[in-house]
């Protein structure tokens, strides 16, 4: 007979009864966990967790790991846990292969209100009720949502967040869906934090946050305890975009992990009215439904400002996710200007990243086929919206580093709109543009359509500046104005 830790997971998980609240629980697993151990040791013939399937090693449930780790001040009450209707806010539940064929109708009829359904865990791993939880709970009227057990040390963050969204459970502003969830604990086979140190850890999990961000609009919520993210990121305080769910079984969420004022969703006990975990969301049934519909901020320095709504929509778009600092932070960076080689990037993706293979050999001796940006100035240029430079020696460049003065993105944007058919008036309506300028068409069409209408000065003249670098939230406002013009990636 093989044993394991998930084996002793699976054995919590679904027992008709909790192993037991308050620190006895915690001693009766640990307890549970030291036979499992001499029991695994027992006999030539015993498998060692290497030679475990898949399926066994990497079947772990929301919060499977945390009990045996976390003493009673930190985890647990001594008080009796509440039922779901007397928990402050929303009930709901999570669940996972080990509630196997769940009973939604049961469940809703007993008050959840929404779900979460764990899809994968490392790149190993898909949970093979996934596809019947996840619908079952939508049939039953609850809100739902997907979630994926971290493997921090096992791949990356992006290799296990494109994994994770393999299951179809991407989320969508369509009122019904839950932000993806990351369940972050300790290791089930190793040490608590993976081996990886804090500034690793803080990577790995931006590495996961950005590729969800890029492929589904909106960043993933958190699950983790306070003793785990304190200890295994070194208290980051940069998350706090990221929705909370935090992991207390007791009366009270307890201390929230750094970076976090307020928790949005509170797993409060390991079994209870509902199968599964019981949770609960933060606010009412209507603030629960905006929050599903909802991606909410995204960078942490966009608090308000002028172009909070368009930088908000870029980055829920995937055109800019930003910079991570090294606390975790997203930041954009809004006043810094917009260099040319990004600007190929946001104009490619606006486009809704269009197939395109990249020439071999590059059109410009300034850009590498190894630069970041390589795919996306190539596309530009095979379109005829930027063509770079001719030099005096006959060689093409493009300049990616340098600044896109507001003259320029004015052609780029005439030209994405396929060069439409327009007469320039006249007279100019800006002071600083002449009727001879190079980029005139091009600035007054982009002034017709609203995209870019310019300053109105103190003497009441209209003013473009047509050379001034344009900066990153402007960008975020002219993409904007022309997605809505043209849709083009609608």
């Amino acid at each position: 007979m093989k044993f394991s830790l998930s084996s002793c997971s699976r054995l919590l998980k679904t027992s008709g009864r909790p192993p037991g609240s308050g620190f006895s629980g915690a001693k009766a697993l640990a307890g549970l966990l030291t036979s499992v151990a001499l029991a695994a040791g027992a006999g030539a013939g015993t498998a060692n967790a290497s030679e475990e399937s898949p399926v066994v090693r990497n079947d772990h449930a929301m919060g499977s790991t945390i009990r045996g780790h976390e003493s009673a001040d930190q985890m647990f009450s001594t008080q009796a846990i509440q039922s779901a209707s007397s928990m402050p806010g929303v009930p709901g539940m999570d669940v996972s292969s080990h509630q196997g064929v769940v009973d939604w109708t049961k469940a809703a009829a007993n008050g959840a209100k929404f779900a979460y359904v764990k899809a994968s865990e490392g790149t190993e791993y898909s949970n093979p009720y996934f596809a019947d939880q996840y619908a079952g709970a939508a049939s039953a009227g609850m809100l739902r949502g997907a979630y994926h057990f971290a493997l921090p040390n096992a791949s990356s963050g992006a290799a296990q967040a494109n994994y994770f969204l393999k299951s179809g459970a991407a989320w969508s502003p369509d009122g019904k869906t839950l932000p993806a969830l990351l369940d972050l604990e300790y290791n089930p086979y190793g040490s608590a934090c993976y081996g990886m140190t804090p500034a690793e850890m803080v990577w790995w999990i931006s590495d996961f946050s950005t590729t969800i961000l890029s492929r589904t609009g909106r960043l993933p919520a958190i699950y983790t305890s306070t003793d785990w993210w304190n200890g295994c990121t070194g208290m980051a305080d940069g998350f706090g975009n990221h929705p909370l769910h935090i992991a207390r079984w007791s009366a009270t969420p307890g201390v929230l992990p750094a970076g976090w004022k307020a928790y949005t969703l509170w797993q409060h006990a390991d079994s209870g009215v509902f199968p599964g975990d019981q949770n609960v969301f933060n606010g009412t049934v209507q603030q629960l439904a905006a929050f599903a519909a909802n991606p909410g901020p995204i960078f942490s320095d966009i608090t308000g400002g002028q172009f909070t709504t368009e930088v908000n929509w870029l980055g829920s778009r995937g055109i800019s996710t930003g910079w991570t600092e090294a606390n975790g932070a997203r930041t954009y960076r809004p006043l810094a200007p917009v260099a040319r080689d990004a600007m190929a990037a946001f104009l490619y993706r606006l486009e809704g990243s269009p197939e395109f293979n990249a020439p071999t050999k590059s059109p410009f001796t300034d850009v590498a086929t190894t630069n970041p940006f390589y795919k996306h100035i190539t596309w530009l240029a095979s379109q005829g919206i930027s063509t770079g430079w001719t030099e005096a020696n006959g060689t093409k460049t493009y300049r990616p580093l340098e600044p896109v003065a507001r003259d320029a993105m004015a052609a780029f944007m005439y030209r994405l709109a396929g060069s439409p058919a327009y007469t320039a008036p006249a007279e100019s309506p800006f002071t600083d543009v002449a009727i001879t300028n190079p980029f005139y068409k091009q600035i007054t069409w982009l002034a017709s359509q609203g995209i870019s209408t310019g300053w109105t000065e103190a003497n009441g003249t209209k003013t473009y500046r047509p050379l001034e670098p344009v900066a990153r939230d402007a960008m975020a406002a002219f993409m904007s104005r022309f997605d809505a013009k043209y849709g083009s990636s609608q």
